[in-house]
């Protein structure tokens, strides 16, 4: 097909890995309203990949992704490490972590049922009277970083561009083309509009008056602590009943209320009172008594009504791509939909090495 320009809007994981797999064939630039990439959502992930996790469609984009974090291409290295995930609650939610199993256990055969003993021979740190759970060995922990900046490096190499402190005040359909304005940058003229500004999606679409799809952006905590001890070879734990999960970062420990709190588009910060609920939930689940943190932050996951990300042209203008909706999954499944964007737009509308149909994947869906 013929060379297209492309402006990707927002630069975080979505964006850059998207713009990165386009550039071969067009000529990209990516927009990012802050200093630089990866500054929201991106660089305040739990950086973890799960294959049980959240539907269907997320575990089968997990799957490519999965692979190619194992097993990375030319210009990616070291993005991985196994970590042990275990889901935790006591005797009177067991019905949480078997329902649980009962839907997962056919796509991931590595799940496991814990009963107490084994519990609390894998997870020392939690407190007695937790004595149901499930291991989960095939886990990944990301690292976002390295990720990120592989895929940007790609991206320059390929020719393609990264402008900084861009924000977007203007989106115009002319003719073919859309002509967009931001600050400090002269007006592009493009023939495609990546809109991959995580919270920001459903602005960035009204601005070129696309109508938006709903998309929520919700609030998640995390909290940094100093647990006093060598606990770096713990296993991530989460309470199947919600309100905490917990890993290790080196010496320290994130922990967060696993919270999706409704929010506007903002630089995301923690409230006091999320902080302290769950540091007294980490007491209450745990060995540890930790009365404050080490440092706390927050940020925004977007999430589409159905829960799944939208991926694909807009019903309305076969010029305007949405690569959003990423809900907590944004970072492990990057290889996949950043693909798959990379597909559609190039006009292939096979993407069956995915076991996925843009029909799943589209705006269209949200729309009709």
């Amino acid at each position: 097909m013929a060379r297209l320009r492309v402006a990707v809007i927002g630069g975080g994981m979505a964006g850059i890995a998207t713009a990165a797999e386009l550039a071969a064939n067009h000529d990209v630039c990516v927009l990012e309203q802050e200093l630089q990439p990866g500054y929201h959502s991106t660089g305040r992930s739990a950086a973890v990949l799960h294959l049980a996790f959240e539907n269907d469609v997320v575990h089968r984009l997990t799957r490519y992704a999965d692979d190619f974090y194992r097993n990375p291409p030319d210009g990616f290295s070291d993005l991985c490490e196994p970590i042990s995930h275990i889901a935790f609650d006591t005797p009177a939610n067991k019905a949480i972590v078997h329902r649980f199993l009962d839907e997962w256990v056919g796509r991931c055969p590595w799940l496991k049922s814990l009963n107490g003993t084994a519990l609390h021979a894998c997870a020392p740190l939690l407190q007695a009277g937790f004595d149901v759970g499930m291991l989960d060995d095939h886990s990944l922990r990301l690292d976002v970083d390295a990720i990120l900046q592989a895929f940007r490096q790609k991206l320059l190499v390929l020719g393609g561009e990264i402008l900084v402190s861009r924000r977007v005040d203007m989106i115009e359909k002319r003719n073919s083309h859309w002509e967009i304005s931001a600050v400090g940058a002269s007006p592009l003229h493009v023939d495609v509009v990546i809109n991959a500004a995580g919270a920001w999606a459903d602005q960035i679409a009204e601005q070129a008056g696309i109508e938006p799809l709903g998309i929520q952006p919700r609030r998640r905590t995390g909290v940094i602590v100093n647990p006093d001890a060598d606990w770096s070879s713990h296993p991530m734990c989460y309470r199947a009943s919600g309100g905490i999960y917990f890993k290790t970062e080196g010496p320290l420990l994130m922990v967060s209320p696993a919270d999706a709190t409704d929010s506007d588009p903002c630089d995301a910060q923690p409230e006091e009172l999320d902080v302290a609920m769950v540091l007294d939930t980490l007491c209450r689940c745990t060995t540890l008594q930790i009365d404050r943190p080490v440092s706390t932050w927050a940020g925004l996951r977007s999430f589409a009504a159905d829960g799944v990300p939208v991926i694909g042209f807009d019903t309305s203008d076969d010029q305007f791509f949405w690569v959003a909706a990423l809900g907590g999954f944004g970072i492990q499944t990057a290889p996949a939909y950043a693909r798959i964007a990379a597909e559609l737009i190039e006009g292939n509308s096979e993407i069956g090495t995915l076991e996925l149909s843009s029909h799943e994947l589209g705006p269209g869906r949200l729309q009709n």
